[in-house]
């Protein structure tokens, strides 16, 4: 009782300091699926997933480490403006809500027409340890972090990992798993206290939390559990998601996947 009670104090200590401790936000240009996965040593239900914002039929946006829901409806606006990643990336370090961007780390990817790009930023005073990377479809960002392995070790995870664009995404999540990946999560021998997985496809026409086909929230509340593990198992769980009509290949007349 009196780890969870310690658990919950920190929680709420932090709570307005950091979302998304370690997050990623990636693209399919193959099936024009969009994702977005991440944790938090903050044991809410909008703990992690607050950060997730998917535009369908463009890209998908997290805004981290004093989060501030107006900076990521800006950032929003942004790609629906036709900004690319680079340029929403820029944009944000120079128009910061309270004029602090040096505190924010922000990632991005978009898919758009077939083509994609990625970027991600980090402000110098974020909370160590603190790390981004990003690749053509993909991008990857932490704070207050055990160390930069975390990151590093989602993006060989992601980049290395075969298969469907979620259990890319899934795999990043385990490869960040480790006792304190959020630091503030060391004490309590887990990585972190909630965290998502989310993606949408291009056929989908609500993007809003627990609308998609793969929406998956966990978070840790009176008992103390591997957020990422539970994740997993839920994963494991799911039915197979289904394809987009237009996905679906037809040969000599026959609908076939």
């Amino acid at each position: 009782m009196l780890k969870n009670t310690c658990l919950i104090l920190i929680v709420l200590l932090f709570s307005n300091l950091a979302h998304a401790t370690f997050s990623i936000v990636a693209v399919d240009p193959e099936t024009g699926e969009i994702g977005s996965a991440g944790a938090t040593c903050i044991g809410a239900e909008d703990g992690a997933i607050v950060i997730s914002d998917i535009l369908l039929g463009k890209g998908v946006i997290h805004t981290q480490s004093f989060y501030i829901p107006a900076n990521q409806n800006r950032a929003r606006t942004r790609m629906e403006l036709g900004d690319r990643p680079a340029e929403i990336m820029d944009w944000l370090d120079n128009n910061d809500i309270q004029n602090n961007s040096s505190q924010r780390q922000y990632l991005a990817v978009d898919l758009i027409n077939d083509n994609f790009n990625s970027a991600a930023f980090t402000g110098p005073q974020c909370f160590d340890e603190f790390h981004h990377v990003s690749g053509q479809n993909y991008a990857i960002a932490g704070n207050i972090l055990i160390s930069d392995d975390v990151v590093t070790d989602m993006e060989t995870a992601f980049v290395n990992h075969k298969g469907p664009l979620s259990d890319k995404l899934m795999a990043a999540m385990q490869a960040a798993k480790r006792i304190g990946a959020d630091s503030r999560c060391t004490d309590f021998d887990i990585s972190s206290a909630s965290a998502f997985i989310r993606v949408a496809r291009p056929c989908d026409t609500d993007s809003s939390l627990g609308q998609l086909p793969l929406d998956i929230n966990v978070w840790v509340s009176s008992n103390i559990f591997e957020p990422i593990d539970e994740l997993q198992t839920q994963y494991d769980n799911l039915p197979k998601i289904d394809q987009c009509p237009s996905d679906l290949i037809f040969m000599h007349g026959f609908e076939v996947d």
